[in-house]
């Protein structure tokens, strides 16, 4: 398993301070790794990614999800499953190495002050049983998306 959440692994991306305007929204946006892009494009559209860097659009409104700075463009259509950080519903996907939506840590926090599912997380990062470098389509870790 990965170490996506350790220490090292958020010195890389802190290191990475690349951005690039979204060719849709024109917000800035931080790069991805092509490896996440090659599991969350649908085929045969994932064997044409080039070998450029691209850059994960987290903008709710806009429909564009990857892009480069050459031009390649993936919008939410071409992705294989829900992007829950391009959307607010309730039910939207916050941790994809352990299915965990937002309404389910809202409602743990509703019924028991906190979240069991956020604990959860946390402990198996700590084991370094995530692998939030790849399932999600950010790329980044996903703790950051839970309610407080």
């Amino acid at each position: 398993m990965s170490n996506c959440c350790s220490a090292s692994a958020a010195k890389v991306q802190t290191d990475q301070r690349q951005v690039a305007l979204c060719p849709c929204c024109s917000n800035r946006m931080k790069p991805v790794e092509r490896i996440v892009l090659m599991h969350h494009v649908i085929s045969p559209l994932n064997q044409a990614i080039l070998s450029d860097q691209f850059f994960f659009c987290s903008d709710t409104d806009c429909s564009v999800v990857y892009f480069s700075k050459s031009g390649f463009v993936i919008e939410t259509s071409e992705i294989r499953g829900e992007v829950g950080l391009k959307s607010n519903d309730e039910n939207r996907m916050i941790c994809y190495c352990f299915d965990i939506t937002f309404s389910r840590v809202m409602k743990e926090i509703e019924q028991a002050g906190h979240s069991v599912s956020k604990a959860f997380v946390v402990e198996q990062t700590k084991l370094k049983n995530c692998a939030c470098d790849i399932r999600n389509p950010s790329g980044k870790c996903c703790l950051k998306e839970f309610p407080k």
